[in-house]
């Protein structure tokens, strides 16, 4: 009968040369891990002083704003994670959660993407509305499309950025064409009413 313990096997599957290295890595990798925590929050701190001094909350909702400061504090908070698991120097654990957190930044920059095509889409479709030129509907809504066609092609690819580049480009075209006809069908359906 075979029993092994659990440091056995933790040893076996996380092999670590010195165990004297590997405690004050450790208690690097926990002191990376405080900094982050402080870094984000103090982070999290001035810009929410900054946006009351600014009174961004006149133009802006206040949910926008907290997202914001959620994203930047996260961000701070996931690049020290990094830094400690980096420090483990454990390389099995190190790939596998680095390869999860490269994920999570490339989501947060595809749906800012998308919020400032949507929001440069709806100027440029207010603007050239106002402008009173002849077909100034039609312009105005083949601009709003384009753009915000563009900003989703760039946040998805933003968002699949640790996908080969034919998986992407794919999955961009099938997207097209989903929505392509989604907002034709849509356009039509309106018009029937």
């Amino acid at each position: 009968m075979i029993s092994m313990s659990v440091l056995e096997i933790l040893s076996e599957k996380f092999p670590v040369g010195d165990i004297n290295l590997f405690v004050i890595n450790l208690i690097l990798a926990i002191i990376w891990l405080g900094v982050g925590i402080i870094l984000g929050k103090f982070a999290g701190f001035v810009l929410r002083k900054g946006v009351e001094k600014a009174n961004i909350q006149r133009s802006v909702r206040n949910s926008f704003v907290e997202l914001i400061i959620t994203v930047v504090k996260w961000s701070i908070y996931i690049l020290f994670i990094s830094i400690a698991l980096e420090q483990l120097d454990i390389p099995e654990l190190t790939n596998w959660i680095t390869s999860v957190l490269v994920v999570i930044p490339a989501l947060v920059g595809a749906l800012i993407l998308i919020a400032v095509g949507f929001s440069i889409s709806i100027y440029l479709r207010d603007l050239i509305e106002e402008s009173g030129i002849l077909g100034c509907k039609i312009l105005s809504m083949i601009f709003f499309y384009f753009v915000l066609y563009v900003f989703m092609v760039y946040a998805v690819k933003t968002a699949l950025i640790s996908q080969n580049k034919t998986t992407v480009d794919m999955i961009i075209l099938i997207l097209t064409g989903i929505v392509s006809a989604s907002v034709a069908w849509w356009h039509v359906k309106n018009k029937e009413k």
